[in-house]
């Protein structure tokens, strides 16, 4: 019997980094004009949706975004961003069947520090994989942060990301610059550690979790209160032991703050 689906944890900020992969890995970008198809409707459809996008980086077989879910939440917006690209593939390729990779995987960003570093990341995508510098790729977010107001891709979200560099415009975008020149170390949603184990792991998580939540009748908001301690501290020993993942990864996978995970596994270090 196949297992069902593990429900996605909501991130408490509304805002994710989605990865979407193409099927067996293949390409799902052939041209520049499927490119350019696809961020038309990214654009379009996160409109529609009241969204807020705040990266993208489309390679060859894989896109990544950084967005902040509206009203009708990030599944719908990505439903149809889906559904209105594999239509004009298949069509203009004249081929059937799936063109990407089961559901869209996605990380939670809980704070500003991790927006940064995510957004930062998506935009390496090409330098890391030795395609192009980051500033000259045209197939990212990039560009238009750089750029400013008045070009075709600018965002005022965009302007949002500039502001947590200061409030002066130039001075804010130098900095902006020397932070994507540095080295970004973090280990974030990436298409090389996304193996069908590493799937298996997040999946054993998330239904130790709904498990652990319908057997204590608690929430995850009441989970992580001080008089439920222990049960949370059982939770997270048992996580641990069971996935060998870092605490940045279990806040991941569960919303529950890394700062509260380090302190609930002291106990049994």
């Amino acid at each position: 019997m196949a297992m069902p689906r593990s429900a996605r944890i909501p991130s408490k900020t509304g805002i994710y980094h989605i990865m979407l992969r193409g099927n067996e890995r293949r390409d799902i970008f052939l041209d520049d004009a499927d490119k350019l198809t696809f961020i038309d409707f990214l654009y379009s459809k996160k409109a529609d949706e009241g969204c807020l996008l705040y990266a993208y980086c489309l390679m060859d077989n894989h896109v990544h975004l950084v967005i902040k879910e509206g009203c009708n939440g990030i599944a719908k917006l990505m439903k149809r961003i889906g559904t209105s690209y594999v239509k004009y593939f298949n069509q203009k390729y004249q081929r059937v069947g799936h063109l990407f990779q089961d559901r869209y995987k996605s990380e939670n960003i809980e704070n500003d520090s991790y927006l940064l570093t995510v957004i930062r990341y998506v935009h390496q995508n090409p330098e890391k994989a030795g395609i192009s510098r980051s500033e000259t790729y045209k197939w990212s977010s990039y560009q238009a942060y750089l750029s400013g107001p008045g070009v075709t891709r600018y965002l005022p979200e965009m302007a949002e990301v500039l502001r947590m560099f200061g409030r002066e415009t130039e001075a804010a975008l130098n900095r902006f610059r020397q932070f994507h020149a540095e080295y970004n170390g973090e280990v974030c949603l990436d298409i090389r550690n996304c193996s069908e184990e590493d799937e298996k792991i997040e999946a054993d998580v998330r239904r130790l979790l709904a498990d652990t939540l319908q057997s204590t009748g608690l929430t995850l908001k009441d989970m992580i209160k001080k008089e439920n301690a222990l049960i949370l501290k059982e939770f997270l020993l048992k996580l641990r032991n069971n996935t060998g993942l870092s605490g940045r990864k279990l806040s991941q996978l569960t919303g529950i703050n890394r700062e509260t995970i380090r302190r609930a596994l002291l106990t049994f270090s």
